[in-house]
């Protein structure tokens, strides 16, 4: 749970491999560019290996779940071949993965093949969490959330497809406004749902409850915001995670 951005890059039909590491390393130059105007921290240099794409450029495709119909199942899918790298944004926000991979038409999943649905175009998905920058307060926040969505948008002259979809409200039109009314909204919900499992659990010798939240030096007025904003949610949150967890809570 958190603010998050999500995103997708997609190449015209006609890139090759060639022509997709080439862009690949242009965006890499572009981001180099951020860092030295000090947007970013740092970029990290691009890897093909195979550790990195299985581990940060697979995609996903969503299932029912085989007993309840109404929930969903992850189903991940490896990439084939791909470029990729990572920006360091700021202190205490996701980092950021760029790239170009290409994905199977079909995987096997319980001895059966299933469609990806993806198409053959070198393509990436992805996305990046920025709440947990305020921690450090809204100037570092959004530097951290309006680098991404720059960053982003700078693989457009490039000839990539750029598909962002903004849960602060930043993306499209660039609202600040509205961006750190939705912050401080998210600071509360997660605020007022973390203070309420730790309290749950401490009352019952439960294990210890950790979110990056509770370091946050304005936790206590975020609480109180957040329960005062959706008690009801609150609550049923709290008590859901008392029906499923496996030992006392």
């Amino acid at each position: 749970m958190g603010l998050t951005l999500h995103y997708r890059l997609t190449a015209p039909a006609d890139v090759t491999a060639r022509s997709a590491a080439t862009l690949v390393r242009r965006l890499h130059a572009t981001a180099g560019k951020f860092a030295t105007a000090g947007r970013v921290d740092e970029v990290l240099p691009i890897s093909s290996d195979r550790p990195d794409l299985d581990r940060f450029a697979h995609a996903w495709r969503a299932l029912p779940h085989p007993s309840d119909p109404d929930t969903c199942v992850g189903v991940q899918i490896p990439a084939t071949a791909g470029w990729i790298f990572p920006v360091e944004l700021g202190d205490d926000c996701e980092l950021l993965w760029l790239g170009l991979c290409r994905y199977p038409a079909r995987i096997v999943r319980d001895e059966r093949p299933l469609a990806t649905r993806l198409s053959p175009r070198w393509q990436f998905a992805g996305f990046c969490k920025t709440q947990y920058a305020s921690l450090h307060g809204w100037d570092h926040f959004a530097r951290c959330h309006t680098a991404v969505v720059d960053l982003l948008r700078a693989a457009s002259p490039l000839g990539l497809r750029v598909k962002i979809n903004d849960e602060g409200g930043y993306w499209p039109h660039r609202r600040l406004p509205l961006l750190r009314e939705r912050l401080n909204q998210m600071n509360g919900i997660v605020a007022a749902l973390a203070g309420a499992v730790k309290d749950a659990t401490d009352e019952t010798g439960g294990p210890p409850v950790q979110s990056p939240i509770f370091a946050h030096p304005r936790f206590e007025q975020f609480e109180a915001e957040g329960l005062a904003a959706q008690p009801a949610h609150v609550r049923a949150a709290v008590d859901l995670l008392r029906s499923s967890a496996p030992g006392p809570l």
